[in-house]
């Protein structure tokens, strides 16, 4: 899911600079046949504008689950098995999210102090760093990144959200890292196991096979 939305929230921000770099700076030039006249250039606001608008469209719907994500895994009694992620997915977690606000800061300045142009996409990357810094601050004050098992599925949340559903099972496999869940329908899922604490993985896998029956569900490399 972050990768998604950080590559496109990237695409947008890039293709807007050369018109905020022009508009800014006054240079005349041409980009996809479309005459770019420097201070001149009649659509600068408009185009800002739908471009602060699509980067924080896409910040919304990202906030949107990933608050979505915690609000449930928040719900403990839903849960046969419930954890907060492990210290190094914590560690990793944060170091990730602060070098994601880096970029954040690094555009705001940009748009709102270099060149003062795209006002509204430098207030949106504003946004976009507070609420990165709120949710990894209840990520790791609150213990919202966490991970559990459910009587349908396995829930996880941190940096990224994702459901992990039994129907359909036909083998769960465990290597180095990882585990994958394999279906009929030849989908393969997978949760890395760094997730889980170290002291729980004993806990997780007994929940895992009591509610997927392993005379049914093959099982392997645990």
């Amino acid at each position: 899911m972050n990768k998604f939305y950080n590559i496109w929230t990237l695409i947008f921000t890039m293709l807007t600079i050369p018109f905020v770099l022009a508009v800014g700076w006054n240079i005349d030039f041409s980009i996809f046949g479309l005459n770019v006249p420097g201070e001149e250039f009649k659509y600068a606001d408009i185009f800002f504008s739908v471009s602060a608008g699509i980067v924080f469209t896409l910040g919304v719907l990202r906030a949107s689950k990933k608050w979505a994500g915690i609000n449930i895994t928040r719900q403990k009694n839903r849960f046969l098995f419930y954890s907060s992620v492990s210290e190094s997915r914590l560690k990793r977690v944060v170091l990730y999210n602060i070098i994601e606000m880096s970029f954040y800061l690094i555009f705001a300045f940009f748009f709102l102090v270099v060149m003062q142009t795209a006002l509204y996409l430098g207030l949106v990357f504003v946004l976009l760093f507070l609420e990165n810094l709120i949710n990894t601050m209840f990520g790791v004050f609150k213990g919202t990144y966490s991970i559990g098992i459910t009587s349908k599925a396995i829930i996880f949340v941190d940096r990224d959200v994702k459901a992990v559903y039994f129907k359909g099972l036909k083998k769960i496999s465990k290597h180095q890292q990882t585990i994958y869940f394999e279906y009929v329908n030849d989908l393969v899922l997978h949760i890395p196991t760094n997730i889980i604490p170290r002291e729980q993985e004993d806990s997780f896998l007994r929940t895992l096979q009591g509610v997927v029956d392993p005379n049914k569900v093959f099982y392997t490399g645990f």
